[in-house]
């Protein structure tokens, strides 16, 4: 069973209702199979509970403090909805994250043991004095196709060669992601473009992860190969602000753990953004 395609279908009718059709053509190529993580789906996804830790691993720890444990990815649970770029096809990730301010923002290089993921053979442990508890909470994966935020520079040069483009594609967005997800539940998700708080995702992971503290306010300067490195930056897991979990990042606030194709889980990266 294809999970996607009916979606193809329909966001390429909806495109070609109010874009030219060379615009279209270089749309939907851009469109990501992602997953969903809310009440409604087809494969379980726990967050929160119990935490899962490898045998005899120590517990992580972030400038002297416990890191708190986010919850826990089965991948093969996730297998029959078929590839999804950035996602294993099997075995479990176990999600830590120094989640209680001050927190890590992923702005540096010091900061990356201020989060980490665990695969293989993972175990219930009990977690020590000082590290914060989530109730577990159970979420279903469903699946979407996601489209690049406005912002992303994939649109910035569309518009750079379409001039108007951004105007009706924003509003395109803001429809297509509504009927991706048309409740109001926090936006937890697997794979697929970030539903950005802020600016794109991408350059600042390649920035921060290579060494450099990033400027707050302003994008960070990449060269011409950085600008396509950019492209290897791809989301893994992004986490909401939620009230049934305790999680609050912002208003809106969300984490970002980020991966290349070629690299272990534990060498993501995190990035974090609240409004």
């Amino acid at each position: 069973m294809d999970h996607f395609a009916a979606q193809y279908r329909r966001l390429r009718s909806l495109l070609a209702v109010f874009l030219p059709p060379e615009i279209t053509a270089a749309l939907m190529p851009l469109a990501r199979p992602a997953l969903r993580l809310g009440a409604d789906g087809e494969a379980p996804v726990r967050l929160g509970g119990a935490p899962l830790l490898p045998p005899d691993e120590t517990w992580p720890q972030w400038n002297g403090r416990p890191l708190d444990f986010l919850g826990a990815i089965d991948f093969a649970d996730l297998a029959h909805f078929g590839d999804i770029p950035g996602l294993p096809s099997s075995g479990r990730a176990a999600f830590y994250y120094a989640s209680e301010t001050p927190r890590p923002w992923g702005d540096e290089a010091a900061q990356q043991d201020g989060w980490r993921i665990y695969t293989g053979d993972l175990k219930e442990t009990v977690p020590p004095s000082g590290a914060s508890a989530y109730p577990q909470t159970r979420l279903s994966a469903a699946p979407f196709l996601s489209l690049p935020s406005p912002q992303e520079i994939s649109m910035r040069r569309l518009e750079a060669t379409h001039s108007g483009f951004l105007t009706v594609y924003e509003q395109l967005h803001a429809v297509w992601s509504q009927h991706a997800s048309p409740d109001e539940s926090p936006a937890h998700q697997l794979g697929g473009w970030p539903a950005l708080v802020q600016r794109p995702i991408g350059p600042d992971v390649l920035y921060a992860s290579t060494g450099r503290p990033l400027d707050s306010l302003r994008p960070p300067p990449l060269s011409p190969d950085e600008q396509r490195a950019v492209e290897e930056w791809r989301l893994l897991l992004q986490l909401d602000s939620d009230e049934r979990l305790g999680w609050y990042w912002g208003d809106p606030g969300r984490i970002y753990f980020c991966a290349r194709p070629n690299d272990p889980l534990e060498r993501s990266w995190l990035t974090l953004q609240a409004a």
